[in-house]
């Protein structure tokens, strides 16, 4: 995402409800390489979707309610990207 701290990834859902992510939100959430080829698995019908930004609409996990991403956790379930300190 570009330097700008005002910037927000704004979705919304099939009932008009609109959800804003601020840049810090998306950034803590950002996958590892390493987990991408999981991520790929689980989804279905995938086409990268231009949006704005940079962004691209990648697709919906489908997953089991068993599996251990199917679960909220105020942590990513998934393994999630470190920058160096």
């Amino acid at each position: 995402m570009p330097e700008n701290p005002a910037q927000a990834l704004v979705i919304v859902d099939a009932e008009n409800n609109y959800y804003v992510l601020p840049r810090e939100v998306v950034e803590t959430a950002r996958a590892a390489p390493e987990a991408a080829e999981t991520i790929r698995e689980h989804l279905r019908d995938t086409a990268h979707v231009p949006l704005a930004d940079g962004y691209s609409f990648a697709g919906v996990l489908r997953l089991t309610p068993e599996h251990e991403m199917a679960h909220y956790t105020p942590e990513a379930s998934w393994p999630v990207a470190t920058t160096p300190s």
